[in-house]
């Protein structure tokens, strides 16, 4: 294995900026402009060449730095065993890289920094190695060899690891943990599900004194809240399932006006109240569309991906509402693709590209859309609502010994009093998360 380090003169553990200064003070000493006529310059010139090309580049690095390191420990086992005394013995050969051996060097990281502790672990140093473990060449390696036992233990034991971890290092190796994962739905749910919980504990350390204090005020104020609430004799107007409350519409029928108000002022109904919205919308540049079920058009910024896989997501939606339904990829983040489906009906998202997906949903009526910022946004004007998918849907094809199964889902979505109904787990997210 030709030894790119030997040739700029460098070490293995150089900084980029230590690899670029050393090509240069060679590439200026060999040109072939500066050595005329000399073949031998020339051809170590190409070589310097060859080596900035590999080391200069993160991920060639990554990859060469793996084939490096096996490369080194052959030749010293091989000049180990030449001092030996047994002229007539076989050399003995290398064992074969396994994942098991690609455990034991993850499970050597635990053991160091559990054996350390928190406080005393160079966070830096402890990414930089499970990150290079985590090398794309090694991910592959272990997903062709298909030892899925093995490969989910190396998962449980980086996750061990993480624990000594920031989020920034988590959420660079959280999607190498996925990808490790393949189809096991399972476990891809466990290391986002990982991911999150370190998210959450992140903001805590760092938001402490400020989170204490806040939920301090909170419980004061839901004390007081309850206390008013049990001495006032108000009726319960808790809507009927399906009649989500208009966040901008007020009952003006039962509301008890000012002494001290003028009694000329008109009372508005809700239709009155309605209109003004949808005038207020207009003037700030929404427009309504009356969208059939399908795909929505491509001024909403996302580019619509298909396989030639025949699975699909189902989406049933009930009467008392409409749906927006954006169908995001885990790993990017970026929307697949979105689909309006109208109350009362049912519609199949098919040919969804291998992957894992979680759902963003608005729920409402009377759809709105404008450009902004060169984005085209989409809300509900009356009942509206929004929420995120907790669940992973993985479409990847499942291999068995019978050949692979295509995997398809099936979903009912709908509101019931002031709440959404589904058969999946979510969270409330904001209009805006829902465009973003």
């Amino acid at each position: 294995m030709i030894d790119y380090y030997k040739i700029l003169g460098i070490l293995p553990n150089a900084t980029t900026d230590e690899v670029k200064k050393a090509y240069r003070q060679l590439a200026l000493k060999y040109h072939p402009d500066r050595n005329p006529n000399d073949k031998n310059s020339e051809a170590f010139f190409k070589k310097v060449n060859e080596a900035y090309s590999i080391l200069s580049n993160p991920e060639e690095r990554e990859n060469y730095n793996w084939e490096y390191k096996n490369s080194q420990q052959t030749s010293s086992n091989q000049k180990h065993q030449q001092k030996r005394d047994e002229p007539k013995s076989e050399p003995k050969s290398e064992p074969k890289i396994t994942p098991p051996i690609i455990l034991e060097y993850f499970e050597e990281i635990r053991i160091k920094v559990y054996s350390l502790g928190k406080n005393k672990v160079n966070q830096s140093a402890l990414y930089n190695s499970l990150n290079e473990l985590l090398n794309k060449k090694n991910i592959d390696f272990l997903i062709s060899w298909g030892d899925l036992k093995t490969n989910n233990h190396i998962v449980e034991v980086v996750m061990s690891c993480c624990k000594f971890l920031t989020f920034p290092f988590i959420e660079i190796l959280t999607p190498k943990l996925a990808k490790l994962a393949g189809s096991d739905n399972k476990t891809i749910q466990n290391i986002y599900a990982f991911e999150k919980q370190q998210k959450y504990l992140d903001i805590f350390s760092r938001h402490k004194g400020v989170i204490i204090i806040g939920a301090i005020i909170l419980f004061f104020t839901i004390i007081s809240l309850l206390n008013n609430k049990k001495s006032s004799s108000s009726s319960d107007n808790r809507p009927a399932n399906g009649e989500l409350n208009n966040t901008f519409i007020k009952d003006n029928s039962s509301a008890t006006l000012d002494k001290n108000a003028p009694k000329n002022i008109p009372t508005l109904t809700t239709e009155e109240l309605l209109q003004k919205e949808k005038e207020r919308l207009v003037s700030n540049g929404w427009e309504q569309e009356e969208i059939n079920n399908g795909q929505l058009s491509s001024c909403y910024n996302f580019l619509p991906k298909k396989s030639k896989i025949n699975n699909y997501l189902e989406v049933q939606v009930g009467v008392k509402t409409d749906v927006a339904v954006k169908v995001m990829d885990i790993n990017t983040n970026k929307c697949v693709r979105y689909v309006y489906i109208n109350g009362g009906t049912t519609y199949k998202i098919s040919h969804l590209p291998e992957g894992s997906y979680f759902l963003k949903i608005a729920y409402g009526k009377d759809w709105y859309s404008k450009v902004e910022n060169g984005k085209c946004i989409g809300k509900f004007l009356r009942n509206q609502m929004y929420e995120k998918g907790d669940d992973i849907m993985n479409f990847n094809l499942k291999y068995t010994t019978n050949g692979y199964r295509i995997p398809s889902y099936q979903l009912k979505l709908d509101v019931i009093a002031s709440d959404t109904l589904n058969n999946f787990n979510s969270e409330q997210i904001s209009e805006n998360e829902f465009n973003d």
